[in-house]
């Protein structure tokens, strides 16, 4: 990610964001098109410049569909204990661990994590560990049975 943090996130940058997600190939002069379809005119520099932008202010990861290789996903969520220092200990061993996505956080739980696991007694054997461990108060589970994603939602501006 570039030193400056980009911070004028608009419609526009969400709209070259679907056309991308779409293909990610697409040239300037179809993004271009696209975007006057939406109702807004941009030049070909205009969008190479946004684009770069974007680019440098995102991740990139692939992500595997867990059902075409039948593995199971699981969410936990994991309170610590109160000891001073038990939440960035906790993080830090459970970022160790095979999951592909965890974050601390401020409120009724202070670690969330996604990973999959290619069966549930792998899974169970995720969550006895993180249970085991003493900086950890609770933790709470869902293996994942349905999911729907709304790139719509993702790559809009926030009101």
């Amino acid at each position: 990610m570039s030193d400056q943090v980009y911070k004028n996130f608009d419609e526009i940058d969400g709209e070259i964001l679907r056309i991308l997600a779409i293909d990610p190939r697409a040239p300037y002069s179809e993004i271009a098109n696209k975007l006057a379809e939406a109702g807004y005119d941009m030049s070909g520099e205009g969008i190479r410049y946004r684009v770069q932008k974007l680019i440098d202010a995102t991740m990139v990861f692939y992500l595997i569909d867990p059902e075409e290789i039948q593995w199971e996903i699981v969410r936990i969520f994991v309170r610590t204990t109160d000891e001073a220092g038990a939440s960035e200990a906790a993080y830090e061993e459970i970022s160790d661990m095979s999951f592909w996505h965890v974050t601390r956080s401020l409120g009724t739980y202070d670690i969330y994590a996604i990973g999959f696991e290619p069966s549930i007694n792998e899974i169970n054997r995720l969550v006895t560990e993180i249970r085991e461990n003493e900086h950890v108060d609770e933790v709470w589970y869902g293996i994942v049975t349905d999911w729907r994603t709304d790139m719509e939602q993702y790559y809009s501006k926030p009101e």
